[in-house]
């Protein structure tokens, strides 16, 4: 799992948290619904779970998401690659020169070494914005998918009316549960069918 996917887990673990923890409105039946149930002297409690790695590689908008933020850090490397191999051949010429006494006077090659540095600043400089650039990118993706999931299961738990949702990936805290706890599915499919319906409407 690439670091992308890893941010956006622990997103998902403090919102789902969150969002479990503030929901009070109660929807169908539950002698309608599969979910199963437990009580307390409290009452009953429905708590179903997502796992988040299934989650993140089946959505849709999540999978745009990560696409696109992988094609520009493929970009970005390439360019800084490039830049570096020209540096690299830069300061081996200029080693060959000076080796071979191939500047016209002391002050020509201490010319020639004073550009190669600024040269080498800037690169490093390039590559410090690019790091930056990077992790405000990857914060606006996670954002965005955030939102998505945000007022998806505000609506989605108006139906259902569960009063807490899990959030598990692989090795997580879920390590059995039996059939009608796990929503993953149901909600990768209803989050699919809504951003092929919003992007058909573009």
């Amino acid at each position: 799992m690439n670091k992308f996917y890893v941010v956006l887990n622990l997103i998902l673990v403090v919102f789902l948290i969150s969002f479990s923890a503030c929901t009070t409105e109660k929807g169908a039946s539950e002698a309608s619904n599969n979910v199963s149930v437990f009580s307390d002297n409290v009452g009953v409690a429905r708590i179903v779970y997502l796992n988040t790695d299934s989650l993140m590689s089946k959505y849709l908008l999540a999978i745009e998401l990560n696409e696109a933020f992988l094609k520009t850090q493929e970009e970005r490397r390439t360019e800084l690659n490039v830049k570096a191999k020209s540096l690299d051949q830069e300061a081996n010429e200029f080693q060959r020169k000076l080796q071979n006494s191939g500047f016209l006077s002391e002050a020509r090659a201490v010319d020639a070494r004073d550009e190669l540095l600024i040269k080498q600043e800037n690169l490093r400089r390039l590559q410090e914005d690019m790091i930056n650039k990077t992790g405000r990118e990857q914060n606006e993706l996670n954002k965005k998918l955030f939102d998505s999931l945000t007022v998806f299961l505000k609506e989605y738990n108006k139906e259902k009316g569960f009063d807490m949702v899990l959030s598990t990936q692989l090795g997580g805290n879920v390590l059995f549960a039996v059939d009608g706890y796990d929503i993953t599915q149901e909600v990768v499919n209803q989050l699919n069918k809504e951003y092929k319906k919003e992007n058909t409407s573009k």
